[in-house]
């Protein structure tokens, strides 16, 4: 069998694939989410602080509390610039068990990326238990949309988010 080889390589265009749009969790699926019995209080806590916040799944994981504020160095942000998020107290509180979970999570010689992960797996399974298609960043989206239609001011949603752009914000 004779073997043949392009002379010339064809050119290859890359087509955009659509991005998948943001999902939210409405009042409904929330309240069921928060009624489960199978989701201990510590989770729906948890769940909670990052729905009343906004915050990816790392930050408040390694982000270090100065009074009222959850600072996340740039090292753990997706722009790689340090930024402050202004909590209430009841948020202070579950951040500071989420440093304490963590620290007896590494205490026992597991990995960060296991800690975290907890937290995907916890929200994706109370997803599943009451069937909606949703995973953890959705909390994210969800506070993007209670914020716009609380403030109607996009900005605000953008630099709470600490994106660079408003058309990153302008997807939610």
């Amino acid at each position: 069998m004779e073997e043949k080889h392009i002379s010339n390589m064809p050119k290859v265009v890359m087509l955009k694939e659509p991005h998948k749009k943001p999902k939210y969790i409405n009042e409904i699926y929330w309240e069921m989410i928060m009624a489960l019995e199978s989701l201990s209080k510590w989770w729906k806590n948890v769940f909670s602080l990052y729905r009343s916040t906004g915050m990816r799944r790392s930050e408040p994981i390694h982000g270090y509390l100065d009074g009222e504020f959850l600072i996340v160095s740039a090292e753990h942000t997706k722009g790689n610039k340090e930024y402050e998020i202004h909590l209430q107290p009841w948020q202070i509180v579950i951040v500071k068990k989420i440093h304490e979970a963590r620290d007896e999570h590494l205490a026992k010689g597991s990995k960060m990326v296991t800690f975290k992960n907890k937290f995907t797996k916890q929200f994706k399974d109370a997803c599943d238990e009451i069937g909606i298609d949703a995973n953890f960043h959705c909390l994210r989206y969800t506070y993007a949309v209670i914020r716009y239609l609380e403030t109607r001011y996009l900005y605000l949603v953008c630099k709470e988010f600490n994106h660079r752009s408003i058309k990153t914000a302008e997807k939610y």
